[in-house]
């Protein structure tokens, strides 16, 4: 039986770190673009978590993108999932060209190395196509996110045309609109819905107004204005401090940043660089975000809710309960933005951590409580 075998030499080693050093995208970058390119790819988000699992796989130090892990450690790996379903996403990527299998003699996943002649053979799961092609990830979920906006924008248009036939006596139509409305719809589907609502009421003008935008507003953010507005009330996160103070004054309570990491040990594992200021927390809680289950919308509501760095220590202290909770991302909604949001604080469940870190280190620092 033929194989395919990698061959490589084993001296040509690099200092740094493979994922920043060879023009290469980390796993964060990488995970957030194959999820918003996803649905084009037509891949589910089981898929995509398995390919998480693969790369955790990869050391950070290595000359190659090839994962060795069995199936059963991909299996723990993806929480559990039967070794038939870990098998059908392994063949998904194969056909989509993400990844390759680079199969040995035996079908095991191993490396040879042959110090003399300075070459490797390496046989396993091979995801170099899957760096390879982040250009085209990269392409394809920018044109997810115009459509997305584009979707939104017609949502929003049909949505001021129906309040305004319900307020001039429309009901009826008014009603089949708003029913059509609670349906996930195309842009085509919208823009057919669209022209059909505005030829059934020729005869109103000036219901919705729609003007061109200027030149400094053609940018890819709904907000006011994207240029820099000067604040004289700065926030926290904008201080290079080693302590964690809460967005609202109210709340007398602050944190040292070596407190969070002893007492977040899961979180903490994923950084790449050692915190220096509470923006690290917040940049690290949102690359976080995505490999628990929780979308970008659903983030940016608990900011606008709790604040960016209350919302940055409800992650990380999720981290440390995700083996407690069956569904992280419903369970968030619920805390920030649910039933639950009314009794839910984000410095109280760091403190629980803080506390139980230090029953656990007697020489960790407490909380401090002015």
């Amino acid at each position: 039986m033929a194989f395919e075998h990698a061959s490589a030499p084993t001296g040509q080693r690099v200092s740094k770190a493979l994922s920043v050093d060879n023009a290469k995208p980390d796993r964060f970058t990488l995970m957030e673009t194959l999820s918003r390119a996803a649905s084009r790819l037509g891949l589910g988000p089981s898929v995509v978590a398995t390919v998480d699992a693969l790369l955790s796989c990869l050391p950070p130090k290595r000359t190659h993108d090839v994962v060795f892990a069995s199936n059963a450690t991909l299996v723990l790996r993806r929480n559990g999932i039967s070794d038939r379903t870990l098998r059908r996403h392994l063949a998904e990527l194969v056909a989509l060209g993400l990844m390759t299998r680079i199969d040995s003699p035996n079908g095991k996943r191993y490396s040879k190395r042959d110090p003399l002649m300075g070459t490797a053979l390496r046989f396993g799961l091979n995801l170099a196509p899957l760096f390879s092609a982040y250009d085209r990830l990269l392409a394809l979920a920018q044109e997810r996110a115009a459509e997305m906006n584009r979707a939104n924008y017609l949502r929003t248009k049909l949505g001021c045309l129906v309040r305004h036939l319900a307020n001039l006596g429309f009901s009826e139509i008014a009603d089949e609109a708003r029913r059509i409305l609670r349906r996930q719809l195309s842009v085509d589907q919208l823009e057919s819905c669209l022209t059909d609502l505005e030829a059934r009421m020729q005869p109103l003008e000036n219901i919705t107004v729609e003007t061109p935008l200027s030149t400094e507003e053609m940018s890819g953010s709904n907000g006011q204005n994207v240029r820099h507005q000067h604040n004289s009330k700065k926030e926290n996160t904008d201080k290079e401090v080693d302590r964690l103070e809460p967005t609202h004054p109210s709340a007398n309570r602050s944190l040292h940043l070596e407190q969070l990491t002893q007492a977040c040990p899961e979180a903490t594992s994923f950084l790449t660089d050692k915190l220096s200021s509470p923006v690290d927390v917040i940049a690290h809680a949102r690359r976080l975000a995505p490999m628990i289950g929780i979308d970008r919308y659903c983030y940016e509501t608990a900011e606008r809710r709790l604040g960016s760095l209350e919302t940055a220590l409800t992650i990380w202290g999720l981290m440390e309960r995700q083996s407690r909770i069956a569904r992280l991302g419903a369970y968030f909604r619920s805390i920030t933005s649910g039933n639950r949001s009314q009794s839910f604080d984000p410095w109280e469940l760091i403190n629980q951590l803080v506390r139980q870190a230090s029953r656990l280190s007697p020489h960790c620092p407490r909380t401090t409580e002015p």
